[in-house]
């Protein structure tokens, strides 16, 4: 048995400097100010102007992400067929929940339509138009449910990603691919030595969270932190059973001994180097995997299953009407257009979509198969959403320090429950 080596390496704080040229230019002309004062002024006229006829709508996406380049390619061909421009803001991650809170708080009706996290949807629900009468036959397995709250669709669907088996195809033949816990666990042993470990855990941020409900989903647990009961569940035999799963795997030799310092990031770029004959890492991986490796190299299959059988959480996006639009017309109709054209997001970096049409078209196309394992994945019964509380955002940092404390060799039960009060308190 290895040692284990814990290396606590938390998120490190960045500094970063704005250099603004305050007074560099004072002997500017005041003719030279005021004009672009008034340049200003007109363009945020013309604006307004536009916003207030109904002839252009603001989109809020994440910045570099694939709904930022899909809203730039089809903002002029919806123009085009509408008459009304589309203004794409695209902001980082990190701030885009801060600047949409910002909005709303002043009543203020900055975006029209906003591309969102699911995790996002409970905080912002009283400031999302519901979607009535939407057609969801084509919705991919789990997002007409986790985009709903009290009966209500928030959104349409733009993607979704959940994690599935990738795997070197050229070790493993096809007959071997493992489809329980045992048979991922004694596999990894067979396949490692020398430079190859036979898999990963991922024990760091938000990718362990997700890894640790997974496992809980394919445990059996009803319901993730929170039962149908609404009570808090995580003390139940299912997350001791994936928290037990977890550890097993970090401890043993067939895996990196800084299981701590390994996220979905992490585990693909052992993988690509090489280094790890398996993963279970979100779906847009093996694409990027197949790029780097080549098609005979790289392989995949749906997620691997517990007692309960195939089971993992969701990661949708969801492209929404906000309440204070003075446009809602005319953002629904953006909000359809781009569910018309969400099979252009296989086009783009991710190769991840909404519907079920998409993927069942696109898992018979070369370097596409993943789309196959998610669907067999999001139509098996365990697989479910993480709860969709405004809370979410303080309930994962305790589930971080769950999984990082088990990790590092803390007691399984006492540590769930402990963080089960947590959320108690949390949710009070």
């Amino acid at each position: 048995m290895k040692k284990k080596i814990i290396s606590m390496l938390l998120v490190s704080a960045m500094a970063v400097s704005l250099v603004a040229g305050c007074g560099a230019k004072k002997e500017e002309s005041k003719s030279q100010e005021t004009q672009g004062t008034q340049e200003s002024q007109e363009s945020q006229e013309t604006q307004e102007s536009r916003e207030e006829d109904g002839s252009s709508i603001t989109v809020l996406v994440e910045s570099g992400s694939p709904a930022e380049a899909l809203a730039n390619e089809t903002a002029a061909d919806f123009e085009k067929e509408t008459g009304c421009k589309v203004v794409v803001d695209a902001v980082a991650y990190t701030g885009m929940y801060d600047k949409l809170s910002t909005e709303i708080k002043a009543g203020e009706a900055t975006h029209d339509v906003g591309c969102l996290d699911v995790v996002w949807l409970a905080a912002f629900k009283d400031a999302i138009e519901p979607i009535n009468n939407a057609d969801t036959s084509d919705f991919l397995p789990t997002l007409e449910e986790s985009g709903t709250l009290d009966g209500n669709l928030l959104g349409y669907p733009m993607w979704v990603n959940a994690k599935v088996l990738i795997y070197r195809k050229d070790l493993i033949p096809e007959d071997k691919v493992p489809k329980t816990w045992e048979e991922y666990q004694a596999l990894a042993e067979e396949l490692a030595g020398g430079d190859m470990y036979g898999t990963t855990v991922f024990g760091s941020g938000t990718d362990a969270v997700c890894s640790f409900l997974d496992f809980a989903c394919q445990a059996g647990a009803k319901g993730l932190v929170f039962g149908e009961d609404g009570k808090v569940n995580i003390t139940d035999q299912a997350y001791v059973d994936a928290l037990k799963f977890m550890v097993e795997n970090a401890s043993a030799d067939y895996t990196p001994a800084d299981s701590l310092s390994t996220a979905a990031t992490e585990s693909q770029e052992l993988f690509t180097n090489e280094k790890v004959a398996m993963q279970l890492n979100w779906s847009h991986q093996y694409p990027a995997a197949v790029e780097a490796l080549g098609a005979d190299k790289v392989g995949c299959a749906p997620m691997i299953a517990g007692s309960a059988g195939i089971g993992a959480t969701t990661g949708p996006w969801y492209e929404c009407v906000m309440k204070n639009s003075a446009n809602k017309e005319m953002a629904l109709k953006y909000v359809e257009y781009m569910y018309e054209h969400n099979g252009d997001y296989m086009d783009l970096t991710l190769k991840i979509a909404g519907r079920k049409s998409v993927y069942e078209k696109a898992g018979s196309e070369a370097g596409l198969e993943h789309t196959k394992a998610v669907l067999e994945t999001l139509d098996s019964e365990q697989s479910q959403a993480r709860p969709m509380v405004t809370t979410w955002a303080q309930i994962e940092e305790v589930l971080v320090g769950v999984v990082e404390s088990c990790l590092g060799g803390g007691d399984i039960e006492s540590t769930l429950e402990s963080a089960a009060s947590e959320i108690e308190a949390i949710n009070r």
